[in-house]
């Protein structure tokens, strides 16, 4: 459990503290954006080499880049890289509970949904009107 934490603050770090924040600095901030988005949610491609379906896995990587874009616009607005952590955190220990007890897989799609919904929320107060205009 404790490893899952930690992968959860060496995503975030890699893909929203140095990846979107080098490139938010040389280039058009939604480019930025989309980027750490799309490459974190690609980046696990690898579970095909851990014995994941490719089904399983594309799946997973379409959702790993809804999520990516949820966590870069958190972090992106918010900043700071700590809400980013927790989540991400949360959500693979909850993924390692769920795989653990295969009955309650439920609780893992269910806190996935309910930490979407948090951060979709916190962005719609956040962000009366979200502008991607800024250009560093």
């Amino acid at each position: 459990m404790a490893s899952m934490a930690l992968v959860g603050l060496i995503e975030e770090t890699i893909f929203r503290g140095f990846l979107f924040e080098a490139m938010r600095s040389d280039s058009d901030i939604r480019v930025a954006i989309i980027v750490s988005a799309v490459t974190f949610g690609l980046g696990h491609i690898v579970n095909l080499f851990t014995g994941h379906f490719g089904v399983e896995t594309f799946v997973q990587m379409v959702y790993a880049i809804s999520i990516g874009f949820i966590m870069v616009f958190v972090y992106y607005k918010g900043e700071s890289l700590l809400p980013c952590i927790i989540a991400h955190s949360l959500i693979d220990i909850f993924s390692v509970i769920s795989n653990l007890h295969g009955t309650i897989e439920w609780v893992y799609l269910g806190a996935t949904i309910v930490i979407a919904i948090t951060y979709c929320i916190y962005l719609v107060k956040k962000i009366p009107a979200l502008d991607l205009s800024e250009k560093r």
